[in-house]
């Protein structure tokens, strides 16, 4: 593989990836000369593909046929793109008309990824997995059945957390509601690593353990906030139709697994979870995305902080001939948008 591509042979690249954006179709040295503003010649154009070809940027399906990128020849590519994403202003206007500033962010996520569904014409995602950044709003617990309670967390942005509580002994509906009381009046507008320092300096109190109230309070709040994994989260899917709608017949069978993996609300939590701290958009595609359908699938995705300490990610799924150089700049500012929580977006423009 060659260590360095200069910068003729970067903007020749780029050149043919994005005529095989549009058309599908390998790019002969005919065409790509007619659209390169390097004003080569086809038979000096053959002689930077071959050589490109050789070193892993370029394949070539048949011997007669023109030269498609491979995947070391896309993440040139998107790289390229990556260091610049602003968004024309004409798309800025048309998206901040599009997104509400303001509602709870499980109903600002399912807006997003109808937005972004309805731009780019792919598949729009908005993912919140449950955050330790976040400050709670209120905590609730509900008897379900004897020995069994739920437990709901309820944070600043209006995200739900519940996860259901095997206990060892049986609380009765009142003691429930007065430990509820006693959590939210005491923990709102903190985080939960703060709320479990708080409940494990208290389960150290003589009080506590005398006191049947703050004895509840200890069992069942560490309980709720606990660091292990939780099923909450929200996930919203747009648009997912139209990747079968649009795949050729070889690609069916990736776009059917991604299409379950899109209905799997854990499965998807836990995939997207690593790109939740990723600064900036995050392309893949290729054999980088084999995890959610195949080679033949991109996905750009670009995480947000809101202000009230929710985290998460926005983005599109799609077939790997994706439009990249329009939707990255429109992932990204919509990602930046959520993070102003629904104010002015930091950067954006």
């Amino acid at each position: 593989m060659k260590d360095t591509v200069s910068e003729r042979e970067r903007d020749i690249l780029c050149e043919l990836v994005e005529l095989y954006l549009a058309d599908g179709e390998p790019v002969a040295s005919a065409t790509l000369a007619r659209a390169s503003r390097t004003g080569l010649s086809p038979a000096s154009l053959r002689n930077v593909m071959a050589d490109l070809e050789r070193h892993g940027f370029l394949l070539q399906p048949h011997t007669s046929a023109g030269r498609i990128p491979s995947d070391l020849g896309f993440r040139l590519y998107i790289d390229r793109l990556l260091q610049r994403v602003a968004l024309p202003h004409r798309d800025e206007r048309r998206l901040r008309a599009m997104l509400s500033p303001g509602g709870p962010l499980d109903e600002v996520l399912a807006q997003a990824s109808r937005v972004l569904a309805d731009v780019t014409a792919e598949v729009g995602m908005a993912v919140a997995p449950a955050t330790q950044q976040a400050t709670v709003q209120a905590i609730h617990f509900l008897r379900v059945a004897a020995e069994r309670v739920l437990a709901v967390v309820v944070t600043a942005g209006g995200l739900v957390d519940s996860r259901l509580l095997a206990l060892e002994r049986d609380f009765a509906p009142a003691e429930l509601e007065r430990i509820s009381n006693y959590c939210t009046g005491s923990f709102a507008g903190l985080t939960l690593q703060e709320i479990r320092s708080r409940l494990l300096a208290l389960m150290l109190e003589e009080r506590a353990q005398a006191d049947e109230l703050l004895a509840g309070v200890v069992a069942l709040g560490r309980r709720a906030v606990a660091v292990e994994p939780v099923t909450g989260g929200e996930v919203f899917v747009e648009g997912a139709s139209r990747l079968l709608e649009r795949a050729a017949p070889g690609q069916f069978d990736a776009v059917r697994r991604l299409l379950a993996a899109l209905a799997d609300k854990a499965a998807l939590l836990a995939l997207l979870n690593d790109f939740v701290a990723a600064s900036g958009p995050l392309v893949l595609f290729g054999s980088e995305f084999t995890l959610m359908g195949g080679s033949d699938l991109g996905l750009i995705v670009s995480s947000f902080q809101r202000r009230s300490g929710e985290q998460g990610l926005i983005g599109v799924v799609g077939l790997k001939r994706m439009d990249y150089h329009r939707i990255i700049p429109i992932v990204n500012y919509i990602g930046q948008y959520l993070t102003g929580a629904g104010g002015e977006p930091g950067g954006a423009g």
